[in-house]
């Protein structure tokens, strides 16, 4: 079964048209790009304000985070999660989830540990 699971950037290290392009993409105007663009440098900017202006009117409107469809292979039920099928790869005591549905995840091995059933 193939599933589609979402890949998110990491926003403090992206590159800055990459920012601007996304901002874009969700319908913000240059003002509000900013201030959101503050936010994911964690308030240290490389840019200022009229530098950020003139990269957002010269960048396209395109997502940052993008889709990548793998093949999914079910390991494991969740039972707090309505019975939805998971794979699990356990590595060093921390559990590596994919659910069926595209949502990924990670815990401690020891937390919940009847929550995820074996499929035989």
């Amino acid at each position: 079964m193939n599933t589609i699971i979402k890949t998110h950037e990491n926003r403090l290290t992206a590159n800055a048209a990459d920012l601007a392009a996304d901002y874009k993409y969700h319908g913000l105007n240059k003002y509000v790009a900013w201030d959101r663009f503050i936010q994911d440098r964690d308030l240290r900017p490389e840019m200022n304000a009229g530098a950020f202006y003139a990269l957002f009117e010269r960048v396209g409107a395109s997502p940052l985070d993008s889709a990548v469809k793998i093949d999914f292979v079910a390991t494991h039920i969740d039972t707090q999660l309505e019975n939805t099928p998971c794979n699990i790869v356990n590595r060093d005591g921390i559990l590596h989830i994919i659910w069926s549905i595209g949502m990924t995840g990670s815990q401690r091995a020891d937390i919940q540990p009847d929550r995820f059933v074996p499929i035989q």
